[in-house]
């Protein structure tokens, strides 16, 4: 089993670096970096305020970035399988339908990673230097205010830019299981039921009580809090008071349970081809 799902894996790599899937890579990864030049040719400097800058990327990147390419890659991982009429062939080998299920969700989770890393990149391109910070008791001349940047918004953009790739990875994990278990339960309608559900999560969220806690949105804004070390009473009342270590564990826990869910109804379902059902 576990060879045949590294040879999935490799194989979906494989068709992963093929012309129109690299084009549609750079065009999604190009989207953040995009709108946030808009805001800064416009003449608002995100970047001074460390609040408004990373909601602004975590609200690009890890939410819109990786979700695209989660709903691209992940939900139709059965559906193409089926429609391109090589399902048949495929779960007759002898390790089953477990293997194409983890190869598939394990090379839609990597290459969704690597898209929103890059597209994290190219919006902290746009971000970057930040504007010096010149004392007010110092007299700069004008090529040494152009040269001197602050090392205080440098370490913070350094430490928001690791806090939002971690982010990045934890959202394809949990949410690509997610969108695996609805691409098989949901075989044609897969990707439409994972935009319908994201939404409803995204409302879901901002409700105060205990269902917003089974949301992915919750955990991965209440890390962006802790780790960003925001001391806010409102963020605090709003999040609670749980450990970062709390959120990861219920972010790989809800992962793991999802897939594993998604494997089971995989293999007690039996999938046809159309032409194959008709009578």
């Amino acid at each position: 089993m576990i060879r045949a799902t590294w040879a999935v894996f490799a194989f979906e790599c494989r068709r992963q670096m093929s012309g129109w899937r690299l084009l549609l890579t750079l065009a999604l990864a190009s989207v953040p970096a995009a709108i946030l030049w808009l805001i800064e040719h416009q003449g608002g400097r995100l970047v001074e305020r460390q609040e408004a800058w990373s909601l602004a990327l975590f609200a690009l990147v890890p939410e819109i970035v990786c979700l695209l390419g989660l709903l691209l890659w992940v939900t139709p991982v059965v559906q193409a399988e089926v429609e391109g009429k090589t399902w048949p062939y495929l779960v007759v080998r002898p390790a089953g339908k477990t293997p194409i299920l983890a190869g598939k969700y394990a090379a839609g989770v990597l290459w969704s990673t690597l898209t929103g890393w890059a597209a994290l990149t190219l919006a902290l391109g746009v971000l970057w230097p930040p504007q010096p910070t010149p004392h007010a008791s110092s007299v700069l001349t004008a090529e040494d205010s152009t040269s001197r940047v602050s090392d205080e918004s440098v370490q913070q953009i350094l430490h928001g830019s690791c806090v939002l790739a971690a982010l990045v990875a934890l959202s394809c994990v949990s949410y690509g299981s997610l969108f695996a278990l609805l691409g098989v339960i949901f075989l044609r309608r897969g990707m439409i039921f994972a935009v319908a559900y994201t939404l409803l999560e995204f409302i879901v969220r901002w409700i105060p009580a205990m269902i917003r806690q089974a949301t992915v949105q919750y955990h991965l804004q209440g890390l962006l809090v802790h780790w960003m070390h925001w001391e806010n009473p409102r963020f605090e009342a709003f999040f609670g008071k749980t450990e970062p270590w709390q959120h990861v564990a219920t972010l790989l826990g809800y992962a793991v349970v999802l897939f594993l869910v998604a494997a089971a109804v995989l293999r007690r379902r039996e999938l046809v081809a159309a032409t194959e059902a008709a009578p």
